[in-house]
């Protein structure tokens, strides 16, 4: 199944793009997101580069998933690939477009649920509204981070390194 988000921004498409080449800012979007941790990662998102995340399932049922990066085009998009988890499917392309409004912000999604885990079924019926509102809520996270001048910051750090 192919889902696709998008966000307008009100910030530039470089600075939104150096802060997502973080992994860890992953968990600075979703800190509130119940349940949603960052294991692991490599500290990029270049092509071989890998993240580890685990989402509490009902509260009590940890899913652990690994995601290889597989695409990097520095400040236009980047996307990766589910190695480990419950999908038979997952590839996560995020794209970054300017505009005179600020950045879009586009997520193309192309997901499916593992047949042992529901499959086809489980993914139309559960797992879409369960996306719509993960990525409603991490837009109104980077909305926040934007506003409130976070972004800019860890962007304005990482280059003082």
């Amino acid at each position: 199944m192919e889902l696709s988000f998008e966000q307008t921004v009100p910030a530039d498409r470089e600075t939104l793009f150096r802060f997502h080449e973080d992994p860890a800012h992953l968990g600075l979007l979703l800190a509130e997101w119940p349940g949603f941790r960052v294991l692991r990662h490599a500290g990029n998102i270049h092509p071989g580069a890998e993240t580890w995340v685990e989402q509490m399932i009902a509260g009590c049922l940890p899913v652990v998933m690994g995601f290889r990066h597989d695409l990097y085009e520095p400040g236009h998009r980047f996307g990766e690939t589910m190695f480990h988890g419950p999908f038979s499917r997952f590839s996560h392309i995020h794209e970054f477009e300017e505009t005179s409004a600020g950045t879009i912000v586009r997520d193309m999604l192309n997901v499916e649920m593992a047949w042992q885990f529901g499959g086809s079924l489980l993914t139309r019926t559960l797992l879409v509204r369960d996306l719509n509102a993960a990525f409603a809520f991490r837009h109104q996270s980077l909305q926040r981070l934007v506003e409130s001048d976070v972004v800019s910051r860890f962007v304005n750090e990482s280059e003082g390194k």
